[in-house]
């Protein structure tokens, strides 16, 4: 066989290869977090175990910080980097009717890697993160960016209603939180202050 000859049997194989490689897709293994190893490509179907999330002052969602998956057999780590981080953070805090948090299931696909000698699932592709079944329903509550007459130290978890409260006014400005209701307070765990709720009608 000729040098010509060789260059296109070289060149059919090439063609070939890479429209096998277009066609071919990897499946991943539907497995339990029990089962998995390191190098495994898998399919992880469990429900949201902690759910770490950077918020701003009105306590509005800027970034997820880190995912905890839990399928009964174990507990998971769910790993995002860049634009498939930024792409989580928004599918998370914009799912409607209200955002994605714990308690949720969840499916997970990606490959199995050890940090800190501990299993973590890497997410390559936004689209290999999605909910399977919304279970937590509990209201999304965030600050008022305005002064209202419902307000707290953010050190605290004592809330006050009145403007004349002693207690109230011995808290500096910059470390107040203001609340659109008491229910979103008591919501958040804060309890009315007692000089409040003794002069509510003054």
């Amino acid at each position: 066989m000729n040098d010509k000859n060789i260059i296109i049997v070289c060149l059919i194989f090439a063609v070939l290869g890479i429209t096998t490689l277009n066609f071919y897709s990897i499946e991943p293994k539907e497995v339990k977090i029990c089962e998995i190893k390191e190098g495994d490509y898998v399919k992880i179907t469990g429900y949201i175990q902690k759910l770490g999330l950077k918020r701003d002052k009105c306590r509005n969602i800027l970034e997820v910080k880190s995912i905890t998956i839990n399928d009964g057999t174990g507990h998971l780590d769910v790993v995002a980097f860049g634009k498939v981080r930024e792409d989580l953070t928004n599918y998370i805090k914009n799912y409607y009717p209200c955002s994605i948090k714990e308690r949720d299931k969840v499916q997970v696909i990606g490959k199995i890697s050890t940090y800190n000698g501990k299993y973590q699932i890497i997410l390559e592709d936004m689209d290999n993160f999605k909910l399977i079944e919304k279970l937590n329903f509990d209201r999304d509550i965030y600050l008022s960016p305005k002064p209202t007459n419902i307000y707290a130290s953010k050190y605290g978890k004592t809330y006050h209603t009145s403007k004349d409260c002693p207690y109230g006014k011995k808290l500096k400005e910059d470390n107040i939180i203001y609340f659109y209701s008491e229910e979103d307070a008591r919501e958040l765990g804060y309890k009315k202050c007692k000089w409040c709720s003794k002069n509510a009608n003054r």
